[in-house]
């Protein structure tokens, strides 16, 4: 066999290609805008130290059950094969390791989080405070507690409510919403609910004093 195809036969060789070829997509997507989050979310502490986690745990993982098949099902001992296998079992040694500890800062530091507070919206305040019937109001409101970046939906009685918008910062809500014509004797009321970024959902309700024409 040539040098030619034993180098391209390689596994290391079609390893280190696969890595450079994945890293070249990434940072690809990235720049024209249709990366899925992978490169944008490694800015945020908790979404790179569990893809580290998970990607050291696929490799390490990896190398025990080749190092296992090599044993059961692997050719005859011999000096060259053993001196393989001693050198597997060294790096699955060093993978251990550093996998170890991974895993410990990353459920120590999950562990040492103080708990969020209940996640809430303060009263909503509506301006003006005797709209026309069919005007644009503006409703302002705080969220507190949980854990941001919150998303914020509101409607108007029961209309559908989905939650397409953010918060400010701080928390501050301040939306324009559109009054439907109310009938004589009608309490319309304008809800609002948010949910954070784990789930969690908490909804407030005001009522709406429309001033009638005469």
């Amino acid at each position: 066999m040539s040098d030619w195809n034993r180098t391209v036969t390689n596994p290391i060789v079609w390893l280190a290609s696969l890595i450079v070829i994945s890293t070249i997509l990434l940072i690809g997507a990235s720049v024209f805008g249709i990366d899925k989050g992978v490169l944008t979310g490694m800015a945020k502490p908790d979404f790179a130290r569990g893809l580290i986690t998970y990607l050291f745990a696929i490799v390490t993982i990896g190398v025990a059950l080749a190092l296992i098949l090599w044993v059961l099902a692997g050719p005859d001992p011999t000096d060259a094969n053993d001196a393989r296998f001693q050198r597997g079992k060294e790096i699955l040694g060093l993978l251990m390791g550093v996998f170890g500890t991974i895993v410990g800062f990353y459920f120590g530091a999950e562990s040492s989080k103080p708990p969020s507070p209940n996640l809430e919206i303060s009263t909503l305040d509506v301006d003006p405070k005797l709209p026309q019937s069919g005007s644009t109001i503006t409703l302002r409101a705080v969220v507190r507690g949980g854990t941001p970046p919150y998303k914020v939906g509101v409607a108007q009685g029961n209309d559908n409510l989905e939650l397409n918008d953010l918060a400010g910062d701080g928390g501050w809500v301040s939306k324009q919403v559109k009054l439907r014509d109310v009938k004589p004797g009608e309490s319309p009321t304008i809800r609002m609910s948010v949910q954070d970024a784990t789930g969690k959902r908490s909804d407030q309700a005001a009522p709406i004093n429309v001033a009638l024409p005469p």
